[in-house]
């Protein structure tokens, strides 16, 4: 370090001596033990000696510029502090720690206090700004960062489960590799490349066999070939639902299933990308240093996409399709026992497990300065069972278990109640018909009647155009806001009843054979359904709603753009969507669509992991949080197609295989 530099350095250092030390010394005097007091006075005496002690300090989080541009949350350097060692000192107790993080602290110090008295220790009792900063400091609380912790019983029996699934599918992919392998001859060529000799007396053999039947010559060639063992053969079809390349095979396959609707594999990725957007940006405070330029950045008519994202959700209701298409074969006989049974085993298996790892484990895949420090977590260690009975979105939002499955209980309640509206609409259309419009009516009437109860105002576009707003006092009621109307099925369920009259409508359209549309009918619908879904999602731009206006709007918007993607969809199905048609029916979508259920379960954990184990904060811009959009969605991707290889594809297989069994008996 230059001469210069070291000067600098030294007059800082002995600034900090005359006015944090002091008050950091009476601190850990009155609140930590007798060890670390010793090691802190060890930490300073050795400041100015430009080594470990030296680190430490440097580690401290300081002020920087930019402070009126919000940069006011400084984190230091996790890891310097971390990494900093202390020798220990000769025929003492002292020394021999590690860099503790928080202010950098010997790691045999951990207090969890109030540290700072401004008011007490300062002649400006009577400024304003002192009582002021004296009232924020006062509600901090300084806690160590814990550099080690070990695993609780309930992390050991996760890694246990995962590992016995690990173990199922190594299994499962191993039988299949020696299978392979087993197709080719010792020498390495494959059966087919035997010598001229060999291959005559097969085909003689078979020749000689022509006029016996197919199966009695399978069956003779079967046995020229190697065969895995009995007890493995009968063994195979259980390891084989947990086998990494069939399920990879199946995830990959670009053939839709039969009774899908291609355009729908589009639409779900589309969404599910629209939803790890706007959770990108909800992350936004944790890790910008300019949080004073935000709301100017963020007041523009194209951010409307991320401030109105709610209805990416939306987008996933036209699972009714299939249900008409099997009344259609089947008369309108359909096992209802196992039409629940098997949404369930669908949907619940691979959700359990995430729960179990996000509770359990994810705390000890990674640390850093914000990185939490819980062993687990508190909501879903008390409230799982919520999630498990699919019923976690009416709780209270704070006590929520992995907070965004709110939609998977909505979900599943619209599932369970949905034969109710599909065999009356099957058997009986006009008690169908009534009975949809009995539920649009009541889902209206509660959301409006809510809203204008408790003056639900709120939209974010309100902080976006008005930065000087009470932000926590508006977050306060946007939270109210979610507790009474975002998460509950009685406001969320007209998406899915429009869902259900697509499909009934397109499945009457197939049976009556219905002509296509006129150029008049289908140029207005495209304007009307995009007019009304762009109202939606930009309708509020640089305006403040009435209440009246609130009203009308949080009742009819999701109704409204649900029929918008309504229209996309039958448009498409009717083969009349050109190239809107084209673009979401590409087959690359399919596999993405595959994983869209798991991605929607495991993003947050991705964003999160990246976010809070961040070690600086960063300037804010659209350009990096899109950079950041889109390695977080490929990386949730990734980890998406783990957990379906190793978790949701094994399930569903073996769901397939018992089904089949009861069938056959």
């Amino acid at each position: 370090m230059p001469d210069e530099d070291k000067a600098h350095l030294k007059d800082f250092i002995h600034n900090f001596h005359k006015s944090i030390i002091p008050m950091l010394l009476d601190l850990l005097m009155e609140t930590a033990s007798h060890k670390c007091y010793k090691d802190a006075i060890y930490t300073f005496e050795n400041l100015a000696s430009f080594n470990w002690a030296t680190k430490m300090l440097d580690s401290y989080g300081k002020p920087e510029s930019g402070i009126l541009l919000g940069n006011v949350k400084w984190i230091g350097e996790y890891d310097e502090c971390i990494n900093a060692y202390a020798p220990q000192k000769e025929d003492t107790s002292i020394g021999g720690f590690h860099g503790n993080f928080a202010v950098c602290l010997p790691d045999t110090c951990n207090p969890s206090t109030h540290p700072f008295n401004i008011s007490e220790s300062s002649n400006l009792t009577n400024s304003s700004f002192i009582e002021e900063l004296d009232s924020v400091l006062n509600n901090i609380t300084l806690t160590c960062k814990r550099t080690s912790r070990e695993y609780t019983t309930s992390a050991v029996v996760v890694i246990c489960l995962l590992s016995f699934f690990a173990v199922l599918a190594f299994i499962g992919s191993s039988i299949t590799a020696l299978e392979y392998c087993m197709r080719i001859s010792p020498s390495g060529e494959s059966i087919y490349r035997k010598s001229i000799s060999e291959r005559a007396m097969i085909n003689e053999e078979a020749d000689s066999l022509s006029n016996k039947k197919s199966d009695e010559i399978l069956f003779i060639n079967k046995a020229k070939e190697n065969t895995l063992p009995e007890w493995l053969e009968k063994c195979k079809p259980f390891f084989n639902c947990f086998c990494l390349f069939t399920n990879g095979e199946k995830i990959i396959n670009t053939t839709s299933s039969e009774g899908q609707l291609p355009c729908l594999h589009g639409i779900r990725f589309l969404s599910m990308s629209w939803v790890i957007l706007c959770h990108t940006y909800t992350l936004l405070p944790v890790t910008i240093r300019n949080t004073a330029e935000v709301a100017d950045m963020l007041n523009h008519w194209i951010f409307e996409v991320v401030l109105n994202g709610f209805f990416s959700v939306d987008s996933f209701f036209c699972s009714a399709y299939l249900y008409f298409q099997q009344c259609s074969k089947n008369g309108g006989k359909i096992p209802w026992l196992y039409f629940y049974i098997h949404r369930y085993i669908r949907l619940t298996p691979v959700y359990m497990i995430v729960v179990a790892y996000f509770t359990t484990l994810y705390t000890y895949s990674n640390s850093g300065p914000q990185w939490p420090d819980d062993d687990v977590d508190a909501n879903c260690k008390t409230g799982w069972w919520w999630n498990l009975l699919y019923i976690n979105n009416l709780q209270d939002e704070k006590y929520h278990c992995m907070g965004w499955s709110w939609y998977l209980a909505n979900d599943m309640q619209f599932y369970v109640i949905s034969p109710l509206l599909l065999i009356s609409l099957w058997r009986w259309p006009k008690i169908g018909y009534s009975l949809m419009g009995l539920m649009f009516a009541i889902s209206f009437t509660a959301y409006f009647a809510i809203t204008y109860e408790y003056d639900f105002d709120v939209t974010l576009e309100s902080i976006a155009a008005h930065g000087s707003i009470n932000v926590q006092g508006f977050m306060d009621k946007f939270t109210d806001f979610s507790n009474k109307t975002y998460t509950k099925p009685y406001t969320r369920i007209s998406p899915y009843l429009v869902g259900i009259l697509l499909a009934y409508f397109l499945n009457k359209r197939k049976q009556n054979n219905s002509p296509k549309l006129n150029t008049v009918t289908l140029s207005v619908g495209w304007i009307v359904a995009s007019s009304v879904s762009l109202a939606c999602v930009f309708g509020l731009y640089d305006r403040q709603q009435t209440l009246i206006e609130a009203c009308f709007y949080n009742s009819l918007s999701r109704t409204c753009f649900a029929c918008g993607v309504a229209w996309v969809i039958f448009v498409c199905v009717t083969g009349q969507g050109g190239v809107v048609n084209s673009i979401l029916s590409w087959e690359v979508w399919i596999p993405l669509s595959r994983l869209t259920y798991c991605a929607y379960l495991v993003h947050p954990l991705v964003l999160e992991y990246s976010f809070l184990s961040i070690r600086r904060m960063f300037e804010y811009s659209h350009i990096t949080m899109i950079l950041y959009f889109l390695g977080l969605q490929f990386l949730s991707y990734i980890a998406a197609l783990i957990t379906s290889l190793l978790f949701e594809s094994p399930v569903i297989r073996l769901e397939r295989i018992i089904r089949n069994q009861f069938k056959s008996s």
